[in-house]
């Protein structure tokens, strides 16, 4: 994904799939998290932990590109 594209899915693992830097996502109540996506780590499992099942897709917009740091530890910025 581009910075600031936004796709909607109900598997946000699977969208997420090899992709990298920061990520907005937002569940079909309203609450928002923020998940990042490094090279070479992947999301194994994300299920909805609600007591209805998941019947409406979830906003994932891109909010920054990884920026490479010193050492081995990677931080995400705003481009």
């Amino acid at each position: 994904m581009n910075l600031n594209d936004t796709i909607t899915t109900y598997d946000v693992a699977e969208a997420l799939q090899g992709e990298t830097g920061k990520f907005e996502v937002t569940s079909p109540n309203g609450e928002r998290y923020f998940v990042t996506c490094q090279p070479g780590h992947s999301i194994a499992s994300l299920e909805w932990a609600g007591n209805e099942p998941n019947l409406q897709p979830f906003p994932v917009r891109k909010v920054a590109q990884p920026v490479a740091q010193e050492g081995r530890t990677r931080r995400s910025a705003a481009a």
